[in-house]
């Protein structure tokens, strides 16, 4: 057994030998801990976040290089927590992480010895980590030297770099500043005190610091050296310049760029003809001279660094507020040059992401983004909008008008552009098949109004002029009136009669079927007998789809006839009844309804005969030929049809003659029967459009 243990221990300690990049271990901190004790070592500790374009730089680029395994291997125990999640978030508040990515180097009991905020290459780095690595230049041995009052120049250094791999910003100038105040002419130009005069947070552009940088820029290019002086100094005013191009800079600061310009035409710098081009820019920002600033890109854009290029376009952020449709079509066509210059991959989605906006902007009429679903509800999050899905079908008729009469008009983009991410879908191609049935869409065209997080904020079916169209959208809107706010109340028990009876209402306008029937169901449960026959209450006994010819309410409807009657009229319950039956035979010669039998129609035919109806004839008309369709019977359907047919008017003669006839067509062989039967439809049809219609397809 012995011998197994150690064959397994030595088969490790070769994969660790031979393993490549930093060794993060999967355990909690307590476990880091207790083995770097056990190892004689410090813990190293990785604290990042998801969304850190930093953290993933170091984690993809600099962690898994073996340079960098062979010394965090040797020196530490390596862990790495997502700040954001488990224990990340005890340790987020443990060690006060206020900046991503964070890196600790704690002793085995647990005390951090040194902090380092922000990554870098792997040389630079692990010279950071190297400096903490031995005690003097941690914080605590620092800090109880510095309240001695007795500290050295070159300890002072010290802290002044420890305070700046920590990232403390507040105590850093403090104490560089009292540092240079004791420094000699010689110090302050020689090379171990640059670091005071690189880091830009100590020698911004306007400081003393500065000043002195320049003044004797001579000396310090002797002892550092001219590239990294130089360097320096326009880093410092590229940095300025982006204050300004950026439009932080009032107009009133404008003097300072006139000094700007004079230095850096004195300056021989690198990149010097770059920041010529962004004093420029900064200029046209200061002056809010929108066309100079897209003259200017729009001329030297494939000349500009490509670290910059991110900077300089979202630099004209504020044309969107400032600028004219002209104005915003030009800054999108820009944004084309912009993508093409980029280099990165990544940089190219971010910039094509940033300057749709313009597109957007520049659109007459809805901009349509290029996205899928969840691409759209992602940006739609980051600008804290919803998004819009015009749900269609290439067949769909109504689809096709908005898609050319409403949606292009500039008072609709006016509204939507700025309101929504917009999106086209097809609902019979891509993911649009999957989103018919997640949302449930049963016509066309559906709107879709949703939240970022995909849930149905709005609902709304069909066409319409852009006036109605745009009140509607409008309406919706308005928490009170979408649809996923009725849902909502609806899931939360929400019971009141005049909110069922809205709710209702709404999922019958949007062809909800299934939910409208059980709401209705519902709310008819809680009503008094008076109150089902009152006219407040007739839309559910109307609507065919709550009330056909087999539901319960239609019982209802029939056991209760007269009470209907007396509540509202004659007139309306006999149009309603025979709406109700007309309807089940059209679906049964159509061939929508396969399962009804001839018996149901016998069975109809002896339920309306008590009923004296206004329509009696021509619905016993109907079914009489229905019943004979049934059969196959064509002599009892020629019949009937010849004296249905003299009641028929245009409703009747397309939904009952018309497929009875497509039959006939090809059953009967005395065709001048059948063109009689066809006149004698003909004779009574007022819609002149129907009669061509028909005369066309039924000719003999």
């Amino acid at each position: 057994m012995k011998k197994i243990v150690c064959l397994l221990a030595g088969v490790f300690a070769c994969f660790q030998l031979f393993s490549q990049g930093v060794d993060f271990k999967s355990v909690s901190l307590k476990e880091a801990l207790e083995q770097a004790k056990t190892q004689g070592k410090m813990v190293f500790v990785d604290c990042y976040t998801t969304w850190c374009g930093p953290c993933k730089m170091m984690t993809e680029q600099v962690f898994p290089q073996k340079e960098a395994g062979d010394f965090f291997n040797t020196h530490f125990v390596n862990v790495k927590f997502d700040m954001e999640k488990g224990e990340g978030k005890e340790l987020s508040t443990r060690f006060k992480i206020r900046a991503y990515p964070t890196f600790l180097l704690l002793e085995p009991d647990g005390k951090v010895r040194y902090r380092i905020v922000g990554g870098g290459d792997l040389e630079e780095f692990i010279g950071r980590v190297s400096r903490g690595l031995q005690e003097k230049n941690s914080l605590p041995v620092l800090d109880k030297e510095y309240t001695t009052g007795k500290m050295s120049k070159r300890r002072m250094l010290d802290l002044v770099m420890t305070l700046q791999d920590a990232y403390d910003a507040d105590r850093l100038k403090v104490v560089a500043d009292e540092l240079v105040k004791r420094l000699t002419f010689n110090e302050k130009v020689s090379t171990p005190y640059w670091v005071i005069y690189e880091d830009n947070s100590l020698s911004p552009l306007t400081s003393d610091n500065f000043s002195f940088l320049l003044k004797n820029k001579a000396a310090f290019e002797k002892n550092v050296g001219e590239t990294k002086v130089n360097q320096k100094i326009a880093s410092a005013y590229s940095g300025m310049l982006y204050s300004y191009v950026a439009g932080f800079a009032k107009k009133e600061d404008m003097p300072r760029l006139d000094v700007m310009k004079q230095q850096l035409d004195e300056y021989d710098l690198p990149d010097k003809t770059y920041l010529q081009t962004k004093l420029a820019l900064a200029y046209a920002r200061c002056n809010e001279d929108i066309d100079q600033m897209i003259t200017l890109l729009k001329k030297e854009i494939y000349n500009l660094p490509q670290g910059e290029l991110w900077t300089l376009a979202t630099s004209l952020d504020f044309v969107k507020k400032q600028g004219n449709k002209t104005q915003w079509q030009q800054v999108a066509e820009l944004g084309d040059q912009f993508v093409e210059a980029a280099k990165a991959e990544d940089l190219k989605g971010y910039l094509k992401s940033y300057f749709s906006s313009f597109k957007k902007l520049a659109s007459v009429g809805v901009y349509w983004e290029d996205l899928t679903l969840e691409q759209a509800l992602k940006k739609a999050e980051r600008g804290k909008r919803m998004v819009f899905v015009d749900c269609y079908t290439t067949w769909c008729g109504p689809c096709k008008y908005m898609t050319s009469n409403v949606f292009p008009q500039e008072a609709v983009g006016d509204y939507f552009n700025p309101n929504f991410v917009c999106l086209k879908i097809d609902m019979e191609k891509g993911e649009g098949p999957e989103l018919v049935k997640r949302y449930g869409i049963r016509a066309f065209p559906t709107f879709l109004i949703l939240r970022p997080d995909g849930s149905v904020y709005h609902k709304m079916l069909g066409s319409g002029e852009a006036d109605a169209f745009l009140k509607r959208v409008r309406e919706g809107m308005e928490e009170e009136h979408s649809t996923g706010y009725l849902d909502k109340l609806y899931d939360e028990g929400n019971r009141d009669k005049d909110f069922l009876t809205r709710y209702v209402k709404s999922l019958l306008a949007i062809y909800e079927e299934d939910k409208a029937k059980e709401v209705s169901g519902v709310l008819l449960g809680l009503l008094e007998e008076s109150e089902k026959v009152d006219s407040n209450y007739w839309f559910i006994f109307e609507n065919p789809t709550l009330t056909s010819q087999k539901s319960d309410n239609f019982k209802y409807l029939i056991d209760h006839r007269v009470a209907f009657i007396q509540s509202l009229g004659k007139e309306k319950i006999d149009n309603k009844l025979y709406s109700i039956y007309y309807n089940r035979l059209s679906y049964i010669l159509k061939g929508y309804d396969k399962k009804s039998k001839v018996e149901d129609v016998v069975y109809m035919k002896k339920e309306i005969e008590p009923y004296k109806l206004e329509k009696k004839k021509e619905l016993l008309a109907c079914m009489k030929i229905t019943e004979a369709y049934m059969e196959k019977d064509v002599k009892g359907l020629y019949a009937s049809c010849k004296k249905g047919f003299k009641l028929f008017h245009d409703d009747e003669a397309m939904n009952i003659a018309f497929p009875v006839l497509k039959y006939l067509n090809s059953e009967m062989k005395e065709k001048n029967k059948f063109q009689e039967l066809v006149n004698l439809l003909l004779a009574n049809i007022e819609n002149e459009s129907l009669k061509e219609y028909l005369s066309k397809n039924m000719e003999g």
